[in-house]
């Protein structure tokens, strides 16, 4: 009761975040305080809180924790599978306690359920090679999910193997404080894992956000250039090939100025947007304002000129739809910069801005290739 105390006091602090699952793992360790206090309370209080309520409440909270992984990972729960399982169980909990009276067999019909709630959450946590993001807490709660599993498996085959024995929740038979000293640990252990992956989500889209320009989804700006010296880098290193294209939208002011700055934002969304599907999986990033960069490493500078002038003519044939009146049209200008050997990133950057501008001085809406340094 008190791990899980601790547990729910680490989640609530998480209450506000926003990550998905964060309610269902909170409500599960309520769930298995309630039935441990009403476990607790057996003899002192009526059979049917301290077995049946108790046991109802305990297989629902790994039920819990299932729909808040599934939900944290964008899964579709099997809820209805659970409450036709969690009936069951609670039905036979009950025949063999009212009818029949059988502890060993509750005992192995009790962690019989958990054991399969636990397997399914360990198949919904099983490691998967597209996931995104650290791989240690999913990794930690699917060990722990399987880990018990297993656990209540052999637990229920050892009591089911001698379904008559008179035994006791509290057994003090070697098997029964293995398994009790395990499960003791299974809620707190499998809140730590849901945790973890919650922190994981949570750094991930921090980062994300620091990275990103929150309008257009593009690099940011800082980003952006702790990418171009890591690529540089590794250019001047391995002696391959890296060109650079800056760009910007032509009369951006203008068109702020006539249409408003809400139209503004939306010629600078389309533009990423466009020139994510031109450049096919090649990012951009945005310098500031209207201006944006691509790096393009192992591409020369005769065939970064072709790909610019591709993004140009992309650019050339857009529009931005505004309310009722006519869509507002767009252009960009392109300078092109390919590194020659031991030249700096900064010049690289300086010739390519300034083959930029050599495209507005020559009219705008075309690419101009850098001189050599």
């Amino acid at each position: 009761m008190a791990l899980s105390a601790i547990m729910l006091m680490v989640l609530r602090s998480l209450a506000r975040s926003g990550v998905a699952g964060v309610r269902e793992w909170t409500t599960a360790n309520m769930l298995a305080i309630a039935a441990l206090v009403l476990f607790a309370a057996r003899g002192h209080v009526a059979d049917v809180l301290s077995y049946d309520l108790a046991n109802f409440l305990f297989l629902s909270a790994p039920m819990a924790m299932y729909a808040g992984f599934a939900r944290h990972l964008g899964l579709q729960p099997a809820l209805g599978a659970f409450a036709g399982l969690l009936v069951v169980s609670i039905v036979l909990l009950a025949a063999f306690h009212y009818g029949v009276d059988m502890p060993a067999l509750r005992i192995a019909l009790s962690s019989l359920g958990h054991g399969v709630v636990c397997g399914a959450l360990a198949w919904s946590l099983r490691p998967r090679g597209h996931r995104r993001g650290p791989r240690y807490p999913a990794r930690f709660a699917f060990w722990a999910a399987l880990t018990l599993a297993f656990v209540h498996a052999g637990r229920a085959a050892v009591y089911g193997a001698h379904y008559d024995a008179q035994v006791t929740l509290f057994d003090t038979s070697v098997v029964n404080l293995v398994c009790f000293a395990l499960g003791t640990l299974a809620q707190p252990g499998l809140t730590l894992g849901a945790v973890m992956m919650a922190n994981a989500r949570l750094i991930g889209q921090a980062r994300h956000d620091a990275e990103h320009d929150d309008l257009t989804g593009a690099l940011s700006r800082r980003a952006f250039f702790g990418h171009a010296e890591r690529t540089h880098a590794n250019a001047q290193g391995g002696g391959r090939a890296l060109a650079l294209m800056i760009f910007d939208v032509d009369h951006f002011k203008a068109i702020n100025d006539t249409h408003g700055h809400a139209v503004g934002d939306q010629v600078l969304v389309d533009l990423v947007a466009r020139a994510h599907g031109v450049l096919r999986g090649v990012g951009c990033a945005r310098l500031g304002g209207e201006e944006f960069a691509v790096l393009l490493p192992g591409m020369e500078a005769d065939a970064a000129v072709s790909l610019a002038d591709e993004l140009r003519r992309a650019f050339e044939r857009a529009s931005v739809r505004v309310g009722a009146g006519p869509d507002v049209g767009y252009t960009v200008s392109v300078g092109v910069a390919g590194l020659e050997s031991g030249e700096a990133l900064s010049g690289l950057l300086q010739r390519a801005d300034e083959a930029l501008y050599a495209a507005k001085r020559g009219g705008r809406n075309r690419v101009v290739e850098a001189l050599a340094a």
